[in-house]
């Protein structure tokens, strides 16, 4: 490479002496061993240099060694000027993520705050205690509605139809298989190198063709049979005049069992399942016939054969209901939507029809729409806000009010039991956010104002106090922005607050100078 660079050099100034006048060209001599070995690059800034020289009519003397101490000496030059403006730029564009980063950290921490204690406490001060009955006036406010939940009709098991049952909320079947089962002794799977096998009874089938050899066969399941747990719920469950839906008969879990209610036989195709009144199940076995016989239930009851099937039959039975939700109208049906807070302006609340509006879009939209911008390049500009987003989105809170339990219940019910944020984790973000904050305001400070004095009565900590008080001031300021939506006290209590932080250090350094 140094050859390159030597033969360039010598091309560019026979190029360069061609096209100046004879009285201005200097006889200009390089030798190769001059150039440096470390970096040959320097051979052309050298010829540079000597060629400013012929223009501008100089004659010093032109010895490689004069040019070559004046090259690296313009080139350090170079060096000592450009990195500080590298580094300034650099460092603006650190300090601008740093402070766009921490600026998302707190105000997706405390809009999230602001958001859920708004919930819970001006839910509970907008709840009111109705009756049954639906009354119209109502609709798009939290109501809290007691009685007695009914179904209208039957509950038929999709897979047993002589499973029907009266007067339930949900009805659940389990329908097992009686198999071999590869053996899991820990650490060691194996003993001598010979797979182990031991039989239960599992909602899963095991096909022994793919079992380690040698093995115990399983038979294979009957067809159209399933396995597993199947619930069905009422499609009329109402509570007097109301309507319960789906999502909110999906938080009944109060089974019981259901065998006492059903007939003495169910089928399932052409299997018969034949009840056992001391343990709750349905016993079938599809190999034999002989179902009929008392001696033959009590071996079928009691001497379980590979193949055998079961199923338990459970139950949600009509009882007394307590249901705090947002009255709405649907398909000409009054029924509930989750209660959940509607960002507004500071001088408005949530209306009826933003109430409903809101509690019938799902759950899962609503986390997504925490989020910045999702899709094109607009997705890498909000990239801290998007993972501070997706962070505190993993939280589980109560981030609605759709509550439903049996018997007569309180209207704080579902207040005292709602889960709130943590106040470690609000705690670890704020934090978080400040120290991010002041990091990057530390690096734009230091070049923005690095010559001036603020707070001398301070002294040496004077920069990093007012570093400080622009960190406290501007989580202050993002603080009362994220409480205007639901919390406008809050809002102007936290503006305050930013005017003060600001302002008394300012005031008490004056003060301070003036003594």
């Amino acid at each position: 490479m140094r050859i390159l660079c030597f033969a360039i050099a010598l091309v560019t100034q026979a190029a360069t002496l061609q096209n100046m006048p004879a009285e201005d060209s200097t006889e200009l001599v390089l030798e190769q061993d001059q150039l440096p070995k470390q970096q040959p690059i320097l051979g052309l800034q050298l010829l540079q240099v000597k060629l400013q020289r012929n223009f501008t009519g100089s004659h010093s003397p032109n010895s490689a060694g004069d040019l070559l101490q004046e090259t690296h000496g313009q080139r350090h030059a170079g060096i000592s000027r450009n990195p500080k403006g590298v580094h300034f730029s650099f460092q603006i564009i650190i300090g601008i993520v740093l402070l766009i980063l921490g600026s998302a950290i707190e105000w997706f921490n405390e809009e999230r705050s602001a958001r859920i204690d708004a919930l819970l406490g001006r839910g509970l001060d907008e709840c009111r205690s109705v009756d049954s009955e639906a009354i119209e006036e109502n609709i798009g406010r939290l109501v809290h509605v007691q009685g007695r939940a009914r179904a209208q009709y039957p509950l038929v098991d999709p897979q047993f139809q002589d499973a029907v049952i009266t007067d339930a909320l949900k009805l659940q079947s389990t329908v097992e298989v009686y198999e071999w089962v590869p053996t899991l002794l820990g650490p060691q799977k194996e003993t001598h190198g010979v797979p182990r096998f031991h039989t239960e009874w599992t909602t899963t089938h095991h096909d022994s063709s793919r079992f380690r050899q040698p093995s115990p066969k399983n038979p294979r399941l009957p067809r159209g049979l399933n396995l597993g747990t199947f619930t069905t719920s009422g499609d009329d469950i109402r509570l007097g005049s109301f309507h319960l839906s789906q999502d909110l008969l999906s938080q009944f879990h109060g089974f019981t069992p259901a065998h006492a209610y059903l007939p003495a036989t169910v089928t399932a195709g052409d299997i018969t399942f034949h009840a056992n009144m001391k343990d709750g199940f349905f016993y079938a076995r599809p190999s034999s016939q002989r179902g009929a016989a008392d001696a033959a239930k009590d071996d079928l009851f009691n001497l379980h054969q590979e193949g055998d099937l079961r199923v338990r039959f459970m139950f949600v039975p009509s009882c007394e209901t307590t249901v705090v939700a947002v009255q709405s109208l649907k398909d000409e049906r009054n029924t509930f939507v989750p209660y959940r807070m509607v960002p507004l302006g500071p001088c408005a609340r949530n209306g009826p029809a933003q109430l409903v509006e809101e509690g019938q879009k799902p759950l899962r939209n609503l986390r997504a729409g925490g989020s910045c911008v999702t899709g094109g390049v607009a997705t890498c500009c909000c990239c801290p806000c998007n993972t501070v987003a997706c962070f505190t989105n993993q939280e589980v809170i109560t981030e609605e009010i759709f509550y439903v339990a049996p018997g007569k219940q309180p209207h704080d019910a579902p207040f005292r039991q709602a889960v709130g944020r943590s106040s470690l984790r609000v705690w670890f973000l704020r934090l978080l956010g400040w120290a991010t904050t002041y990091f990057a305001i530390g690096i734009m400070g230091h070049h923005v104002w690095e010559d001036k004095t603020f707070l001398k009565s301070f002294g040496d900590y004077a920069s990093a106090v007012f570093n400080f008080i622009l960190v406290l001031s501007m989580w202050a300021v993002i603080s009362a922005a994220a409480c205007m939506c639901y919390r406008p006290s809050m809002s102007i209590k936290y503006g305050i607050a930013a005017v003060l932080i600001s302002g008394l250090p300012l005031i008490w350094d004056r003060f301070h100078q003036s003594l």
